[in-house]
């Protein structure tokens, strides 16, 4: 193997360290929610602010590493991320004796998360030839799904054997093999920049920041405050007013947070588009099917976490297809495939009934976690083969803001049409409490259906370059 080959394989091991430590992150926490409120002496309202702030930070932020990282460097940002999620993971169980401190530290484990994932991909874009990226990226989204799969499985498994301490604890060993590698292995950086070139846009990313937070918070609440309410329209007029401050800002600065040229590119922006709307149909699909299995079907909570696991490993296994596929043969064929059966997934869903059968539903999950895995991949390589190498941090950024608001959007969907429509439903007294659930189900998943047809047409509007 030559020194260039070794180098790849450690780059796929530094960049696999960060996902797995970032995401494992994300629902391992979410477990232990109720033990935390116990041991606080809180409600479970205040303690999923722990699961909203470890999505909001990243949200705001992400853009923001990507363009530090095109600024300064990656392999000082690598550095520094490693270090920072490590040390707010460990001091996080021994310092928060209030849920007030939790949620401080959390916040910390979320300025982490956007320093790695922000430039991942990002990486394996600088390392990996045209002919190569789509498959290169597509491994790297194998250790983003088992981050996530992984979450639920081991940590259960350590709040049953341990303290939701450990949850914590976990993410370490990973943490320091990824900084140890980046710092024995990974190449500094070649572009060297000086001078005005080393300035940051700071006020173009706190308008960038407040944006899409207050878009983040008023979505993540508009189920419980109302689409009309007086907090939920606040944090849209502020939405919309930082935000085209923002553009203002990006068009008469020297040096801005999103050269807005790059939306010229229309690869650029219709695969980040496509990109946001994917998400938000898997979001969906995960947001709902848990309260299927365990509601309807009357499986316990273990039982519908290993039935949940069919999507992330079919997605493991069909992201380097995607990836290889896309490099042969271009975005399009790949991703229109992969929406194709997450689409069909959504169709499938309104034809559950009351005692459907666990195989047909595992089913129906593995087709879409390999929808997942061939669309991914393919739209992935379409963002980060559009840009130039010195934007591929901002490009990187962009895709895994893309990814959260997609994620955002999918959950706040879901929530509102399933409440709504469950309401519709309910003024029909001849209704099961059950069948009231599944035609307000079946509703939701043809919002999702039209997302996925949307995303669809997007993704053939697309220049298919190979």
């Amino acid at each position: 193997m030559t020194n260039k080959e070794s180098t790849k394989w450690w780059i796929f091991a530094i960049t696999s360290m960060a996902n797995l430590s970032a995401t494992f992150a994300i629902n391992s926490v979410n477990l232990a929610l109720p033990i935390l409120a116990d041991e606080f002496g809180v409600s479970q309202g205040d303690v999923s602010w722990l699961t909203l702030v470890y999505s909001l930070i990243p949200c705001c932020m992400l853009l923001i590493c990507g363009k530090i990282a095109d600024l300064y460097g990656y392999k000082r940002q690598y550095k520094i991320g490693f270090i920072f999620f490590a040390l707010s993971s460990i001091l996080a169980p021994i310092f928060s004796h209030t849920l007030l401190t939790l949620f401080f530290f959390r916040a910390l484990q979320g300025l982490g998360y956007s320093l790695l994932i922000s430039i991942t991909q990002a990486t394996i874009s600088k390392t990996f030839d045209d002919e190569e990226r789509g498959k290169a990226l597509g491994i790297n989204s194998v250790f983003v799904s088992v981050g996530f799969a992984s979450g639920p499985t081991i940590g259960g498994f350590l709040l049953l054997h341990y303290s939701w301490h450990s949850i914590f604890y976990f993410s370490i060993p990973f943490c320091l093999i990824g900084l140890l590698a980046t710092m024995i292995v990974m190449p500094e950086d070649e572009r060297e920049v000086h001078g005005e070139q080393l300035k940051l846009d700071v006020l173009g990313g706190m308008l960038f920041a407040i944006s899409i937070g207050t878009l983040a918070i008023g979505l993540n609440f508009s189920d419980s405050w109302g689409v009309i309410s007086t907090p939920f329209i606040l944090c849209i007029m502020i939405f919309m007013l930082a935000l085209s401050l923002f553009i203002w800002r990006e068009k008469v600065t020297n040096m801005p947070m999103m050269p807005l040229s790059l939306f010229q590119n229309k690869t650029f922006s219709l695969a980040n588009a496509t990109c946001a709307l994917s998400y938000m149909t898997q979001q969906l699909t995960a947001y709902l099917f848990p309260f299927f299995l365990i509601n309807i079907l009357s499986l316990s909570a273990e039982k519908a976490g290993m039935v949940l696991l069919a999507s992330p490993i079919a997605m493991m296994i069909a992201s380097p297809f995607g990836g290889d596929l896309s490099d042969k043969y271009g975005t399009c064929r790949p991703a229109i495939a992969g929406l194709i059966l997450i689409a069909l997934n959504c169709f499938l869903v309104g034809f559950f009934k009351e005692n459907m059968s666990i195989l047909l539903v595992i089913l129906v999950l593995l087709m879409v976690g390999a929808g997942n895995g061939l669309s991914v991949s393919a739209i992935n390589s379409a963002i980060l083969g559009s840009v130039s190498k010195e934007d591929s941090g901002i490009a990187s950024g962009m895709l895994a803001t893309m990814r959260n608001i997609g994620n955002t959007f999918g959950t706040a969907i879901g929530s509102a049409m399933l409440i709504t429509r469950q309401a519709h439903y309910a003024a029909d007294s001849g209704l099961s409490k059950n069948a009231i659930y599944i035609y307000a189900q079946k509703d939701t998943f043809l919002v999702g259906l039209g997302i996925a047809i949307l995303a669809i047409i997007l993704v053939m509007k697309i220049p298919d370059k190979r």
